[in-house]
């Protein structure tokens, strides 16, 4: 018995080749390397880069996962320098819209999950969601963690928030690493009582946690000496490509 959990948690998932392997973790460390410069949009890249090589079912546990070590790193980087008046409204709406979107989820086909994440996408790569009053800001983690729970990422919505308060670059960081980390704490507790085996993808989901490591440190590096503009630019371009291949993917299995 020993033996067989030693052997999966040594060993990648049958569903995906070494190559995807690879093309992950690199992806693992952009995405990190993405979201310490500019807070948000590291997340999509990631969601995009597993919606194209596992299964509906398979992509927001293992998003949700990863992205739970890379926000951590994050604060740690920036030394936890976060808006506690922020986090804590925010925070508290998030038990509600969690739960609520995990029960939502189990009556969705996996190809429509792969549709909703792609137009997700596709919809905050193309417009800027506007700051949302500061007084809303529970109900805000309400709707934001109900979306995250069906669709993976909500970071652009969580940025306009924190955007809202006018914040220093490395309290606006830490503040929307720590948002998104109590989203994804929970989705993952949420995920494990529903049954996903997070320890069939152990040594995958390591090794890419590293990779958002070196991401995150580096990106920290040259949050300075990158234009964030141009840097923005590619991003978005790299998303929508990712977006309609996925978009294309899950309607053709439909039909």
């Amino acid at each position: 018995m020993n033996s067989e959990i030693f052997s999966t948690i040594l060993s990648f998932p049958n569903e995906i080749s070494f190559f995807s392997v690879i093309f992950i973790i690199i992806s693992s460390f952009i995405s990190s390397f993405i979201s310490s410069i500019i807070g948000f949009g590291g997340g999509m890249l990631l969601l995009g880069v597993l919606a194209l090589n596992f299964s509906g079912s398979a992509i927001i546990p293992l998003h949700a996962i990863i992205q739970l070590g890379s926000n951590l790193n994050r604060l740690f980087f920036f030394k936890f320098n976060v808006k506690w008046k922020v986090i804590i409204p925010f925070s508290l709406g998030c038990f509600i819209g969690v739960p609520l979107g995990g029960f939502f989820s189990l009556s969705i086909n996996e190809n429509v999950i792969k549709i909703l994440i792609s137009l997700f996408i596709i919809i905050n790569t193309l417009s800027r969601i506007p700051a949302l009053n500061n007084n809303r800001l529970f109900f805000t983690g309400i709707i934001s963690s109900f979306l995250s729970t069906i669709v993976g990422v909500t970071g652009s919505l969580i940025s306009s928030v924190i955007q809202s308060y006018n914040l220093e670059k490395s309290e606006y960081i830490s503040s929307c690493a720590f948002l998104l980390l109590m989203q994804h704490f929970l989705k993952c507790i949420l995920f494990g009582l529903l049954g996903f085996a997070f320890i069939d993808y152990v040594l995958l989901i390591a090794l890419v946690i590293i990779a958002g490591t070196f991401g995150t440190y580096y990106g920290k590096l040259l949050i300075l000496r990158i234009p964030e503009k141009a840097l923005l630019f590619v991003i978005k371009f790299i998303l929508i490509v990712i977006s309609l291949n996925l978009l294309i993917n899950g309607i053709s299995n439909i039909i």
